[in-house]
């Protein structure tokens, strides 16, 4: 599993300090000191896909499946299109006790997540700007040219950037505010009972799971959630046996 050496958004020298020592101690076998050096990046409120990444790639090689999937779901979170943190999510999958089939879903919301998750963040925000770049720069030379091809040429450019500005800036709201999306968590337990109602009365256990399965969440309790597997069956768990994404 590679390492990312770049990737930390906007962190002090402490933070850039830790994450190298992190990848240090990762190339060196010490798997337990690289989480605790990437954990402390995060602790410090500097939130990167590539941090994640290499903390799922830490906990994997300390044998904590779980979180290392829960880690690497943090990192698709932040980068939908981070290609090795899917790829390890996948392999990782393999490894788990439970085989959740999901169900197929409708067209449209397969197109709209391929759509969401289309390019990386940084790539889309430079798109977006250009996008808005050519939007004003086209209007302007539009009001300012004399000659109608310069015109023409000009309204072509403001109506091609107003379209690009316009569809990839609501993609950056969407990720950027969650709109539409579901809350979701991984299972850390080793073995979790779903029960049919909130209760500890093990007569009303449906089914059990395991760690590293994901599991939506949709009603929750001070000390129960109520999950959906991507398969669709739904039970009643602990809020402890679990992590959000």
């Amino acid at each position: 599993m590679a390492l990312a050496f770049i990737g930390v958004p906007s962190p002090g020298e402490s933070q850039v300090d830790a994450f190298r020592e992190g990848n240090d101690y990762y190339q060196e076998g010490r798997f337990i000191e690289a989480v605790h050096a990437y954990r402390s990046v995060l602790g410090a409120g500097v939130e990167s896909a590539e941090v994640h990444y290499n903390l799922g790639n830490a906990f994997f090689k300390a044998d904590s499946l779980g979180r290392a999937i829960l880690s690497w779901e943090r990192a698709l979170a932040l980068d939908p299109g981070h290609p090795d943190a899917r790829s390890n999510i996948e392999l990782a999958r393999s490894l788990t006790q439970d085989v959740v089939e999901p169900i197929r879903t409708f067209w449209l919301v397969d197109a709209y997540r391929w759509w969401i998750q289309w390019l990386p963040r940084p790539l889309l925000l430079t798109l977006a700007a250009l996008g808005w770049l050519a939007l004003w720069v086209g209007v302007v030379l539009g009001i300012l040219a004399r000659k109608r091809g310069v015109r023409r040429v000009a309204s072509l450019l403001a109506v091609s950037g107003g379209v690009v500005a316009v569809l990839l800036s609501v993609n950056i709201a969407v990720r950027e505010f969650g709109l539409g999306a579901v809350e979701r968590g991984v299972v850390l337990s080793k073995v979790v009972p779903v029960r049919s109602a909130p209760t500890a009365d093990d007569n009303l256990i449906l089914f059990e799971i395991h760690e590293g399965t994901r599991v939506r969440i949709d009603e929750r309790t001070d000390q129960w959630a109520e999950v959906v597997l991507d398969d669709g069956k739904v039970g009643w768990v602990e809020v402890g046996t679990f992590e959000v994404i």
